[in-house]
């Protein structure tokens, strides 16, 4: 297992900054993700991780080995594209027997490991097929087993499922999730997929811009978003304009919102003061029980969409329309009136 740092790396194309005094500590064995919308320096920072780009300034660290100027084959990683990249006149074992052959392996070597790389991913049997004759799921496997058969110290993966239909890409992730906890190989992987990056991910660094705007776990980033760009673009919110008008404790403001025509009793992890933004998710918002009496509020229903496991409801709250998820055995409809409650804890009040 490998340990990977980056020291204040920074890659430039033209004028293009792409990636900006980029600092990370990626620990031995650990899913680490990097997500980000298109163009934010995501691809790029993999790419220098890899090897294929030499940034301009910093250094990257494999364990306490500098390998910022090393070649890829020098640094034992393997790398999953997007787009497969597997020859299309090569049958699958040739295919993933093509990096042992390079690395002059004898031929017993050669059939033992990609055999055993092939049950590993589920593809036993197939080694004589070419790519065209698979499925878009099989051809991942295939790209899967051609990195892994190297046994890499270090695994990175650029969006690898973005190919693929939406239930084989669950189907994939379980499987690549369950593969690297058995591998306990060091993975790093790059997605703009936030759904991807809760569901796989130990940790998982928010890229904007070129910028690193917040590393945690997954709850940690979904509930404590340091930013409001983080907290827009990791799951759904509704945003509000707000206030703070007291400290009530440490991590507890009382924030006055004009589109609820109300105060609302919000978290905070930073020392806030003046204008705020009111961060509130959608599964954040429950119908209020009798016993409640903070951040209680009248609604009306101006929309509802089953969504299967559960109701997506759109409510106007005094001048405010919001989204709130409420249960699939809910029966609500267009100007239906309900009262809400919302949890200090599931509002996250952040410093404009």
């Amino acid at each position: 297992m490998t340990r990977i740092r980056l020291e204040n790396v920074t890659k430039v194309f033209g004028p293009v900054v792409a990636v900006d005094h980029v600092s990370l500590d990626i620990e031995s064995g650990e899913f680490f993700t990097i997500i980000g919308p298109s163009g934010c320096g995501k691809s790029t920072t993999l790419r220098v991780i890899a090897g294929f780009e030499v940034p301009e300034e910093g250094h990257v660290y494999f364990d306490d080995v500098d390998v910022t100027f090393k070649k890829p084959y020098e640094r034992n990683t393997a790398m999953v594209f997007q787009n497969y990249a597997l020859w299309p006149h090569m049958t699958v074992f040739e295919n993933v027997a093509y990096g042992l052959r390079l690395r002059k392996f004898s031929e017993d070597e050669i059939r033992r490991r990609v055999k055993e790389v092939l049950e590993m991913v589920g593809l036993e049997g197939l080694e004589n097929r070419y790519p065209l004759q698979l499925s878009g799921g099989q051809q991942q496997r295939v790209a899967l087993a051609r990195a892994l058969v190297v046994e890499p110290q270090v695994l990175l993966l650029d969006e690898p499922l973005s190919n693929l239909d939406a239930k084989m890409r669950v189907e994939m992730r379980e499987e690549l999730k369950n593969l690297q906890r058995r591998l306990n190989i060091t993975t790093v992987y790059v997605t703009h997929d936030q759904i991807e990056a809760l569901s796989l991910s130990d940790r998982i660094a928010v890229m904007n811009k070129g910028k690193i705007l917040q590393v945690g776990k997954p709850d940690e980033l979904y509930f404590r978003p340091a930013t409001l760009f983080v907290a827009d673009f990791l799951g759904r919110s509704n945003i509000l304009d707000g206030e703070v008008i007291e400290v009530l404790e440490p991590h507890k403001v009382l924030v006055r919102v004009p589109d609820l025509g109300a105060d609302i009793v919000a978290s905070t992890y930073n020392m806030i003061r003046g204008r705020v933004k009111i961060v509130v998710r959608p599964e954040g918002i429950q119908t209020a029980g009798f016993d409640v009496i903070e951040n209680v509020f009248d609604a009306e229903v101006e929309n509802v969409m089953f969504l299967g496991d559960k109701l997506e409801v759109r409510l106007r709250v005094g001048g405010a329309s919001m989204i709130a998820y409420m249960p699939n055995t809910m029966r609500l409809a267009k100007g239906d009136k309900v009262k809400i409650h919302i949890p200090p804890d599931r509002i996250v009040a952040l410093q404009v």
